[in-house]
């Protein structure tokens, strides 16, 4: 039995419910256990403790793209973390149908650009008698006739949970727990699933990755603090740390599946610790599979370019620990892992950026480019002169009071290692 969501937004709108219906009737006849938001959320209940959970879990899922669904914060976010999951481990089965007179074009204007790649299936417009949706809906249940088995395989996400609730389990005691959950804001109806016999320290888990509440972080690490092994604290600390992290700014750094190799990202930050942050969040902390480096940020001399260009060389050297007898152009990537560069251009001219830039995707076409531009985004005529064709805006945007927030956070979970240790700064 597999489990899995359908995200949708059916409100007013019959046919989507129809369809919504048939695929949960057909899926349930299938021994599936199905994740449908109308059924088992209540009414007011917050979206991250359930629905994140959900998301983060499930098997498989369904995206019904109606109109209302277009226009859905919920669908929107729902659409964010499946997509991120499936592009950390592309077996995830991700279907999406369109409803009505929903087109390929309606979602990329939306901005749901991630799903686009994805072989989509869709209701005629027009078409809405009983024949048209059994139709549609057989078609869409066929994909899941032979579900790949996502626990025997590398599922990031459920990897980055697990590891959490590993170092949760070192507790016993449930009433420090439910303190846990009661400083992230889990619901008093909630709490329950806290104090279950299996899957509490899970569930918790999945509340410590679904907060991006600094405050809230800093409660709950400081009321599980005096029951863990020190050393399994740290480690724990480690693994939540980044999770004040925009979820959805984050996965944007992971390049989709039909992405060229040339790729750069925009990152409204002034600390390159900030931009570290947002790799392991995208990456769900699966060291293996990444690594990073930053460069910029030191005064450069009268030959600017050519000076930014050596402190990225050298770094790129550390990315992939090459020996300083190693020339640029020998460099090589491992395989099957994302290297990431994030250079400080807030003070750099604009034509030094374009310069930079184009010499480093000659020299290594491999490398992810994160630009960090301090706490604003650059006009359109400064982004024009750096000359990215492939360049993403990780959006939302970073607030200001949010970046020093994050670097509160770090330096108080931090300094509250060195307190329990006996070592006072």
């Amino acid at each position: 039995m597999a489990q899995i969501f359908i995200s949708h937004s059916s409100k007013g709108d019959p046919l989507a419910g129809r369809l919504r219906d048939r695929l949960v009737e057909g899926l349930r006849a299938r021994n599936h256990d199905v994740r449908v938001d109308v059924e088992a959320l209540r009414p007011g209940q917050d979206w991250c403790p359930v629905l994140y959970t959900w998301l983060a879990e499930c098997d498989a899922a369904i995206i019904l793209f109606n109109e209302a669904a277009l226009d859905s914060h919920w669908v929107m976010r729902e659409v964010n973390i499946l997509m991120w999951r499936r592009a950390l481990n592309p077996s995830l089965l991700v279907v999406p149908v369109l409803v009505g007179d929903v087109t390929s074009n309606d979602l990329r204007d939306k901005g749901f650009t991630d799903v686009l790649p994805v072989q989509v299936a869709r209701l005629a417009p027009g078409a809405c008698q009983d024949d048209d949706l059994g139709r549609l809906a057989d078609s869409v249940l066929r994909e899941f006739a032979d579900l790949p088995d996502l626990r025997a395989g590398e599922d990031h996400m459920r990897s980055w949970i697990s590891k959490i609730a590993t170092y949760l389990k070192q507790t016993a005691d449930q009433g420090v727990l439910t303190e846990v959950a009661r400083a992230l804001g889990v619901p008093e109806a909630d709490l329950g699933n806290v104090n279950a016999l299996a899957g509490g320290c899970t569930f918790l888990a999945h509340q410590l990755l679904g907060t991006s509440n600094s405050a809230g972080l800093r409660r709950a690490i400081n009321a599980i603090a005096p029951h863990i092994d020190p050393g399994k604290l740290g480690q724990l600390v480690a693994q939540i740390t980044p999770t004040w992290i925009n979820a959805e700014a984050a996965r944007r750094i992971i390049p989709p599946p039909a992405q060229s190799e040339r790729r750069a990202v925009l990152l409204n930050a002034c600390e390159q610790t900030t931009a570290g942050q947002y790799v392991d969040r995208a990456m769900c902390l699966q060291f293996h599979l990444y690594h990073f480096e930053a460069a910029g940020g030191i005064p450069l001399g009268e030959d600017t370019a050519a000076e930014l260009l050596d402190q990225c060389v050298e770094s790129v050297r550390g990315l992939i620990r090459f020996p300083p007898t190693a020339r640029p152009a020998q460099f090589r990537p491992r395989a099957e892992e994302l290297h990431c560069l994030s250079i400080d251009v807030s003070a750099v001219r604009p034509a030094v950026v374009a310069e930079v830039l184009q010499r480093l995707h000659d020299l290594f076409p491999w490398l992810l480019i994160i630009l960090l531009t301090g706490d604003s985004v650059p006009d359109a005529a400064t982004v024009g002169e750096w000359k990215v064709d492939d360049l993403v805006v990780l959006s939302p945007l970073l607030a200001e009071e949010a970046e020093f927030g994050g670097y509160q956070l770090t330096q108080d979970l931090r300094n509250l290692l060195n307190r329990l240790n006996g070592q006072w700064r």
